[in-house]
């Protein structure tokens, strides 16, 4: 069961990852050359389309990485706490700076991209170094 949760919090931080590094890369850039009167359809049709892509995830991701903290491996103890801090920064920074950032975007403000952008980096990196976190933990619970 163990390996099971641990697979779990590796493969949706993964996938996290890939949607983050393809928002960062390709989507956020594109919404920068969004003529400003198409800002807010587009600002807006993009948090409705990314939820349903990336809220189930963190969901199940969330739970699991929780999950580790309480019935994961005693060996990969500290590496379930580092994960889910990590966990906590990429979630944090998506709801105290994205979301809003989003919504202020959304009513038209369109010069707040690049501050977007910017800020969108942390969660692109926290996420990211959850790969190899949770590769560690999925190791040593298979061990």
């Amino acid at each position: 069961m163990e390996s099971l949760i641990a697979l779990t919090a590796l493969a949706t931080a993964a996938f996290m990852a890939g949607v983050l590094w393809l928002v960062q890369i390709v989507h956020y850039p594109l919404l920068g050359a969004v003529p400003n009167e198409d800002v807010q359809t587009i600002a807006l049709r993009h948090q409705t389309l990314i939820t349903r892509v990336v809220g189930p995830a963190m969901i199940v991701e969330a739970a699991a990485s929780a999950m580790l903290l309480f019935v994961g491996p005693m060996t990969s103890r500290s590496l379930s706490i580092v994960g889910f801090l990590l966990l906590g920064i990429a979630v944090a920074v998506t709801i105290f700076q994205a979301v809003p950032l989003h919504a202020r975007i959304a009513q038209g403000k369109a010069y707040l991209i690049p501050q977007l952008i910017r800020i969108n980096w942390t969660r692109t990196i926290a996420w990211t170094l959850r790969i190899p976190v949770g590769a560690l933990v999925v190791h040593q619970s298979l061990s």
